[in-house]
């Protein structure tokens, strides 16, 4: 009896699936190939070069920051770290953590208002202090000091901290940019008594042609401002001044609530697409802007509509190159952990479920980063749509 033997096609390409010539279209890595139980297959070139990237982007680091810190490193100064408690999580450089790794450690998060009130300050402190020590840097929810730098709500108490644990060193203030490091500069200064005789100023940074704020905080020891490290990686530099005051979001994100199941898609404007793959039905929450429209649909169709919506320009806000599928990268997700989860994309928000061995596939602008974590906020109210 004669036996059939179905041929597969590249999700993206269309090409016939082979693994024998690496130079002819549909080619892949044969042990892929063989794989029987993968629904969804792309050839090597789709794979690395058109939609798929091995691992998310991380952030880009400048050599003279690195240089500074080498400095701090050196003398035992204190680090404090403003981190943007909306999105922080893909903003750690690789090139400046090891550097740090030693040095005392004060994590100032801000935009507290930001998220759910309902949401326990104990679990954010703990949840921020579990993401740092996943990039390699010691420390404990007491590190962590919740604040709302744009109503100086949680900023009493900064500056004492600071002057408690430097210990008699300089202080580094580092941070991603928009992350709040002016506007805690700002607050600052508003408790701050110069006790000597040398004026606050801007320095070319010795070694570096990096401008920075200098603030003496005795007669041997300064408070450096140092400059937003890049946030490449981030949806917020793909998009116009526009869409990015449409994506940073300005009030309390309450978390719109949806349930998906398999065949489902929500498009996040224009900027992201999510897919359920593989999983049972599953609630999930949405925590973006409310400015960000928010479209549930069927995978099967998602992708001709995703890109009708945006060249007709009736999904927002859209980036100013993300007009067809070659502009996206996309990462497929098994989630094996159990309890509260989060997949979040840098710049624009996460969406929350219940770990149940489902797989999401994750479509983001090319070199936009993607993340999978706990909870940040486990329970609360939140909308149903």
């Amino acid at each position: 009896m004669s036996r059939f033997n179905f041929v597969r096609r590249c999700h993206n390409c269309g090409a016939l699936l082979q693994g024998d010539d690496p130079a002819a279209p549909g080619y892949i890595d044969p042990q892929v190939l063989g794989n029987l139980e993968a629904r969804v297959l792309f050839c090597n070139h789709c794979f690395e070069e058109s939609r798929y990237n091995f691992s998310p982007k991380d952030p880009k680091g400048d050599e003279g920051i690195a240089e500074m810190l080498r400095d701090a490193e050196a003398s035992d100064a204190l680090i404090v770290y403003v981190i943007d408690l909306f999105s922080f999580e893909n903003s750690f450089v690789p090139d400046i953590i090891p550097i740090i790794a030693n040095c005392p450690l004060l994590i100032v998060a801000n935009k507290r208002d930001l998220l759910p009130s309902e949401a326990s300050d104990e679990e954010l402190r703990e949840y921020v202090a579990h993401r740092f020590r996943v990039a390699s840097l010691s420390c404990t929810s007491d590190d962590v000091m919740l604040v709302s730098l744009r109503s100086d709500s949680g900023c009493d108490g900064i500056w004492e901290m600071i002057q408690q644990r430097r210990k008699a060193h300089d202080v580094y203030v580092i941070g991603a940019s928009q992350c709040g490091k002016t506007q805690l500069i700002s607050a600052l200064l508003h408790s701050y008594t110069n006790p000597t005789g040398e004026q606050i100023g801007y320095i070319t940074y010795p070694g570096t042609s990096l401008q920075v704020m200098q603030i003496p905080l005795d007669r041997s020891s300064y408070l450096y401002d140092t400059p937003g490290t890049s946030l490449s990686n981030s949806v917020l530099t793909k998009v116009g001044p526009k869409e990015k005051n449409m994506v940073i979001p300005t009030k309390e994100v309450e978390g719109e609530r949806y349930v998906l199941s398999e065949g489902d898609a929500l498009f996040l404007g224009g900027l992201a697409r999510i897919e359920y793959i593989r999983g049972p039905r599953c609630p999930v929450r949405v925590y973006v802007s409310p400015k960000v429209d928010v479209v549930k649909t069927g995978v099967d169709d998602a992708e001709t509509l995703f890109f009708k919506k945006v060249r007709r320009e009736i999904i927002a806000p859209i980036a100013e190159r993300g007009w067809a599928p070659a502009d996206f990268d996309a990462y497929e997700l098994d989630i094996t952990e159990q309890g509260a989860r989060d997949i979040g994309i840098a710049g624009l928000g996460w969406f929350s479920f219940e770990g149940q061995g489902q797989t999401f596939r994750i479509y983001v602008l090319k070199g936009v980063g993607v993340y999978a974590s706990r909870a940040k906020v486990k329970s609360h109210a939140a909308k149903r749509r």
